[in-house]
């Protein structure tokens, strides 16, 4: 899916160039680490490995201090549910988001900005195991069906970050971005199963994204 967006994101880019000479529009394609935390509800600890992500943006100015974003994006990790036995879950997040931008400071190439909106991100199960204890000093990792399904979920967004202008290409710029995602955390509707395996823990998830990326202006 990573591809795909790259390719989605050259696309734009080169119909960009086509499009107005004033610089009230840009494009972006930006690469981000995904870090969660740890919530504990109804007996059960949740967590996820680090993952990562890969994002667009489409951003447009309506004022010279004030924009709209847009992004779609891709993450991959494996959501863990610690219980009696300790559950992963190999998981694919669609992001959907929009969101507002204020730029309230520009000088010297440089572009800081705020943002916050609204995202639905839609988690996707691959493969699930249990982790049981070693063999032989090997990884003894069993795979499970416990029936898990995709589950989108609403979150806000917010994220603070920075755009550098290159000063021999003026059109594109680096941009590195802090986003954070807030939502209720994903259970892939195993609450009540024949085997009496539940992943619901009630609890609100949180998502860091540092990323760098790279915008083009047109």
């Amino acid at each position: 899916m990573g591809k795909k967006i790259i390719i989605l994101a050259a696309l734009l880019l080169l119909a960009a160039g086509a499009v107005g000479q004033d610089q009230r529009f840009d494009a972006s394609v930006s690469f981000a680490g995904a870090f969660q935390n740890s919530a504990t509800g109804n007996g059960i600890t949740q967590s996820a490995t680090n993952g990562t992500n890969i994002f667009i943006t489409l951003r447009a100015k309506f004022k010279e201090k004030h924009s709209v974003v847009f992004n779609y994006g891709a993450a991959k990790d494996s959501q863990i549910f610690q219980s009696f036995q300790d559950f992963h879950v190999g998981t694919k997040i669609r992001e959907l988001s929009g969101a507002y931008m204020f730029t309230p400071y520009k000088k010297g190439g440089f572009e800081v900005f705020g943002l916050a909106g609204a995202a639905v991100l839609k988690f996707s199960p691959r493969n699930t195991y249990v982790i049981l204890p070693p063999v032989n000093d090997e990884p003894n990792n069993v795979p499970v069906n416990v029936f898990t399904q995709s589950q989108s979920q609403p979150a806000f967004l917010y994220g603070v970050g920075t755009d550098y202008t290159l000063p021999w290409f003026p059109r594109f710029a680096l941009r590195l971005q802090y986003r954070g995602f807030l939502y209720n955390n994903p259970d892939f509707k195993v609450t009540n199963t024949s085997n009496a395996i539940s992943f619901f823990t009630g609890t609100k998830g949180h998502m860091a994204e540092p990323s760098l990326g790279l915008v083009f202006r047109f």
